[in-house]
């Protein structure tokens, strides 16, 4: 067996080779922007977020029983390749753009996946994390042969999978005693209903937040659940590292679906961990909650998600009185110049501070000016309970100043962050999460080669790598480290994104163009062009200019009368507006209204369909191109 590659014909005959292609391919096969925060997802919204799981495990099966063989067959090891061999140059450059645009975003949620996680494990300063993060991934893509490299991420998916696992038993020893969690689940969840109702009957939530735990399409509908799953489903299947690896195990089409399958098995694994890991985790603070814990003694599991930000309690944070806490010390006392700095940090941060209260924004000022900059997590926790969340829970009517389902905000990655102290686990299991992070982060580096090269060579290091090989893989990371350093917010829906997006420029053209023979370049360019270009145009249509959006498309909205009417009336507003503040307030509400937000949709949509999974539009019109165009074009072996 050659020592460059995992997968040879010598590897096929070999079910524990087999296997191990199939683990290295689970390592690298799943963005873990998603999988790190999905107990988050299914914590928040319960059974509804259970197709950001399903989505991805579908997406693996396609690819191994699809996508990687039909690359294989045709004698390619990566999309690139196989886009060459079979319809030329133009259309391997068409699709490379596509790669490229799809891993920018992803290597940017990785990185800052890597950045938050590193800051709240080892305390780490977010910014050099992300830096070093983006030079370890280049570093492995260049100097790691592809054996080495599928060893690395065969031991970073056990290690994510123990990362869940030990957690787990934890938590549910703590209430359940010595089980085994997966088998007593259900039990959990009973229990989970009944914390629920107690909540309920005490008035402790806030239905516009709040979403019972077995109770599917309270969050999201059915149409929404179905584009979710279809576009991470088609999105991870055309994965360039995912079909790569799998690919590798050998051009016999059963020895490449093997590997899938074995693939698929090890990300069944984590997928039937998170349920049950969400279910226990709600389990401790939905009591924590149903024992009208006093915010004035916060259970300690909270200080770390609140001191990462990933945590808010009545909209405040012990990360925003400590950024406060700067501020003022450079000099910054007033509310409007604060918000400034607190922009510079995190845009999410700064809407957070201008929504609170005047009387709270006073108290966190006040007690940013007692602490002064650098002061300790005790201290600043400290500030925060005494001084802060008194004047939050006023200022939002909890009388009884307790925890509440209404008071906290848990974001998807705050759970994880929660995860040692809430189950007893030691600090550093996070660090479970960095190493797949980064071999994510790696894999898409490395599929920057195959496009720069043209799929030209298989090897990571070869003597004769034309220049631009080098250039994408260095300026690719980098430009996804100088996003990433903005700290989007939204990671989950910028890798959601980015996957509809490759399922719409990829998978009609892989699933369908390397099997049909009938298929011409010319099919497969348009099917690459109008996939991925209606999807992008749904994308930023929505996120960018909602109003305009909107008015092009309102007979497709799923728009109720009440917002349809409040559209209009703020039109006029803004349309007879006396002063340019009163203009630009009635439009950035216009634009709020279409664009919608985290807990109500928005005007500018078709058929009520998130922006995010716009690839159920792309992928239909990416097969319809391919098919047409390819019937009234010829094929290469056609043309004189």
């Amino acid at each position: 067996m050659s020592d460059a590659t995992l997968g040879t014909k010598a590897v096929a005959t070999r079910p524990a080779a087999t296997a191990l292609v199939g683990l290295s391919a689970a390592g690298r096969a799943l963005p873990v922007a998603i999988l790190a925060a999905l107990p988050g997802l299914v914590f928040t919204a319960g059974f509804d977020h259970l197709a950001y799981g399903l989505g991805p495990l579908a997406g693996i099966v396609l690819a191994g029983l699809l996508i990687a063989p039909h690359i294989a067959r045709v004698g390619a090891a990566s999309i690139p390749e196989a886009l060459l061999t079979s319809f030329g140059k133009a259309a391997a450059v068409a699709g490379g753009i596509v790669l490229v645009l799809v891993a920018l975003p992803l290597l940017t949620a990785e990185l800052a996946t890597i950045g938050i996680v590193a800051e709240a494990s080892l305390g780490l300063p977010y910014l050099p994390a992300i830096v070093v993060a983006a030079v370890l991934s280049i570093a492995a893509s260049v100097l790691l042969s592809n054996r080495a490299f599928a060893w690395l991420a065969a031991v970073a998916f056990v290690m994510f999978l123990a990362g869940l696992l030990l957690p787990l038993v934890l938590l549910a020893s703590k209430s359940h005693g010595l089980v085994l969690p997966h088998l007593a689940y259900g039990d959990a969840l009973s229990a989970v209903d009944r914390l629920e109702q107690e909540l309920i009957e005490n008035g402790l939530v806030e239905f516009e937040t709040f979403a019972v735990h077995v109770t599917p399409f309270l969050r999201l509908s059915r149409l929404d659940t179905f584009a979710l799953v279809v576009s991470l489903a088609l999105g991870v299947a055309v994965l360039p590292q995912l079909a790569s690896a799998l690919a590798s195990n050998g051009r016999r089409a059963a020895t490449v679906r093997l590997a899938g399958a074995w693939s698929a098995l090890f990300v069944m694994l984590v997928l039937v961990t998170v349920p049950a890991l969400a279910a226990y985790a709600k389990l401790e603070i939905y009591g924590a909650m149903a024992a009208n814990t006093p915010l004035a003694t916060l259970p300690v599991w909270l200080e770390a998600p609140l001191g990462a930000g990933l945590a808010h309690i009545h909209g405040t944070s012990i990360a925003m009185l400590d950024h406060v806490a700067k501020a003022v010390s450079a000099g910054q006392i007033d509310p409007a110049a604060i918000a400034d700095s607190l922009a510079a940090h995190a845009l999410a941060m700064e809407q957070r501070w201008l929504a609170l209260d005047e009387q709270v924004r006073s108290a966190i000022i006040e007690a940013a000016r007692a602490l002064g900059a650098g002061a300790s997590s005790a201290d600043l926790w400290q500030a925060y309970v005494g001084q802060v969340l008194p004047a939050a829970a006023a200022a939002a009517g909890n009388n009884t100043a307790t925890l509440t389902q209404a008071a906290l905000v848990l974001e998807p990655l705050g759970l994880l962050i929660a995860l040692p102290a809430l189950s007893g686990a030691p600090a550093w299991i996070l660090l479970g999460f960095l190493l797949p992070a980064l071999v994510i982060a790696a894999a898409l580096a490395r599929s920057l080669i195959a496009v720069a090269l043209s799929g030209r060579t298989r090897e990571p290091v070869s003597e004769g790598r034309p220049l631009r090989a080098y250039a994408l893989t260095l300026i690719i990371p980098l430009a996804a480290a100088g996003f990433a350093a903005l700290r989007p917010d939204e990671l989950v829906s910028i890798t959601v994104s980015a996957l509809s997006l490759g399922a719409a420029g990829l998978f009609p053209v892989l699933a369908l163009g390397l099997a049909w023979k009938r298929a011409t370049a010319a099919g497969a360019i348009a099917a690459i062009l109008l996939g991925g270009g209606v999807t992008l145009y749904y994308d930023f249509g929505i996120e960018v200019f909602p109003a305009a959006f909107y008015r092009t498309w309102a007979p497709l909205s799923n728009a109720g009368e009440f917002a349809i009417e409040e559209f209009e009336t703020l039109t006029t507003e803004a349309r007879d507006a006396e002063s340019e503040e009163a203009r630009a307030s009635a439009e950035a509400a216009l634009e709020t209204l279409a664009r919608g937000t985290p807990s109500s949709g928005g005007l500018a949509n078709w058929f009520g369909i998130d922006s995010a999974s716009g690839a159920v539009f792309g992928v239909p019109a990416g097969f319809a191109a391919l098919v047409l165009v390819s019937l009234v074009t010829r094929r290469r072996s056609d043309q004189p």
